[in-house]
């Protein structure tokens, strides 16, 4: 037992992480699925590829308040009650989809889950904790732990929750989904510890509300490049990606269970790798690994424009997966060496919520240049927002 203890110290998880790493597990058997066969779920009900754009635009609008609304929150309120509120509009989310496939519901479920800021993106609350609870030469490690047993889990059931889907349909992934969050929720309520301790009146402002209101909004001082690096990520990947699954269903006429195993590709890689290369970027730095992330994001939006082939489309989303980690390893990490601790929570959400605000066009986008032009069209796009987040990260220096 003492062996095992060294062991999950070695890998920072302990205490809170440890406690967000069971939640983590406990929700991903459900969402592992759901993350699969939401949007074919979405054409299911009659939805067509444009109004999936709307609804992943309303979603992403909704985010990026939420982002806003929950970091500042969090550094006045904690870092608990504000992870719990998340999770509850998740629930909320999953509820309004179980209630009904009609068109109204499914803006109930895309405003909620945009609310929670938890739905394929780091909540600034939870982002906070997890830096908190260990020490500056393991950060990366403790994200990356994270992220792992995510993306183990949803390795585990992805197929599973495309074959789900083909033999039951889709409606025991959203039970199951709504079961392990409401799971999750109890267990971050009895055993989470808050993190944020002396002044929680948040980062100093002056000019009285309009004040306020500008530091929530405008970019700190010395920051522009971090705010610019979220834009063309968020607007890249946005309309590269944010209907991918479903331009492959409609484009192709890819299955439930060839998306499970493109996801169940994309999560073990994800999955084996995230620990290595958090360590590694807590050895190496931040900048270094960003720019094996770039690359690796070059060579899957190149691979995905040129294949055909399902084999290929597997390959590439393989290397998507090292394109993703990279990336976290070193982005939250360098966001939160940089950042005051006072307003780490608010900064974190200020970031995201910027990256947030240029995905808004992006799924509508993406879905009139495919519905125009092709499958080929959306990812141009994606890959020329790459080229110019190359540029951003070389000029960034290590704090």
């Amino acid at each position: 037992m003492e062996r095992l203890n060294s062991f999950l110290e070695v890998v920072a998880l302990e205490g809170n992480i440890r406690v967000l790493a069971l939640q983590t597990l406990v929700s991903q058997v459900g969402f592992g699925m759901f993350y699969v066969v939401w949007q074919p779920f979405i054409l299911s009900t009659g939805a067509s590829v444009a109004d999936l754009g709307v609804i992943q635009s309303v979603i992403n609008l909704v985010t990026a308040g939420g982002l806003i609304l929950w970091g500042v929150l969090s550094d006045r309120l904690g870092r608990k009650p504000v992870i719990l509120a998340s999770n509850a509009c998740r629930v909320l989310a999953m509820v309004a989809l179980i209630a009904s496939g009609s068109y109204a519901f499914l803006l109930v479920f895309a405003f909620f889950v945009g609310l929670s800021c938890i739905f394929m993106q780091g909540n600034p609350a939870r982002n906070a904790l997890t830096s908190e609870s260990v020490g500056a030469e393991r950060r990366a490690t403790a994200f990356s732990v994270v992220m792992s047993v995510s993306q183990i889990t949803s390795t585990a059931v992805a197929s599973a929750g495309g074959y789900i889907a083909v033999t039951a349909g889709y409606y025991p992934i959203l039970y199951l989904a709504l079961a392990g969050d409401l799971i999750g929720m109890a267990l971050m309520a009895a055993f989470l510890r808050e993190t944020l301790s002396g002044d929680r009146s948040g980062a100093p402002s002056s000019g009285g509300l309009l004040g306020r209101v500008k530091g929530h909004l405008l970019p700190e001082r010395g920051s522009l490049i971090l705010y610019l690096i979220m834009v063309v990520i968020g607007f890249g990947y946005g309309t590269g990606f944010s209907i991918f699954y479903g331009m492959l269903v409609d484009g192709f006429g890819y299955t439930e269970l060839q998306l499970g195993v493109m996801s169940t590709v994309f999560n073990l890689v994800a999955g084996l790798t995230g620990i290595p290369l958090g360590k590694l970027s807590d050895r190496w730095g931040r900048r270094p690994m960003l720019m094996v992330g770039w690359l690796m994001g070059m060579v899957s939006v190149g691979g995905f424009i040129i294949s055909r082939r399902f084999e290929l489309f597997l390959l590439f989303y393989a290397v998507s997966a090292l394109d993703m980690n990279f990336y976290l390893s070193a982005w939250m990490p360098l966001v939160s060496e940089r950042a005051p601790p006072e307003s780490l929570s608010t900064i974190i959400g200020k970031l995201d919520s910027y990256g947030r605000i240029a995905r808004i066009p992006a799924p509508w986008l993406g879905a009139q240049l495919y519905t125009l032009y092709g499958f080929r069209a959306p990812l141009v796009v994606h890959l020329a927002c790459i080229v110019v987040y190359g540029v951003l990260i070389y000029s960034i220096k290590e704090s």
